[in-house]
């Protein structure tokens, strides 16, 4: 078992074969921590101004990562 200097807590060793994870999910599991009950949440225009942003922002990684990264 390996410990992580940092937090002294075991973890697993990170699979070199592993693929990266989508953008689009990781952004998605992000909105998911966050917004869902907050008070963003509360009032509709803010909650349709965050998720066209969100939306949109996924559009943008798409893009870069598509254009050559």
């Amino acid at each position: 078992m390996e410990e992580t200097a940092a937090s002294g807590v075991a973890g697993p060793s990170p699979d070199p074969t592993a693929q990266p994870e989508p953008a689009d999910d990781i952004v998605e599991r992000w909105w998911a921590d966050h917004f869902p009950g907050s008070p963003v949440a509360q009032v509709t225009q803010a909650w349709n101004h965050a998720f066209a942003a969100k939306e949109e922002l996924k559009r943008r990684l798409v893009n870069l990562v598509g254009g050559g990264l």
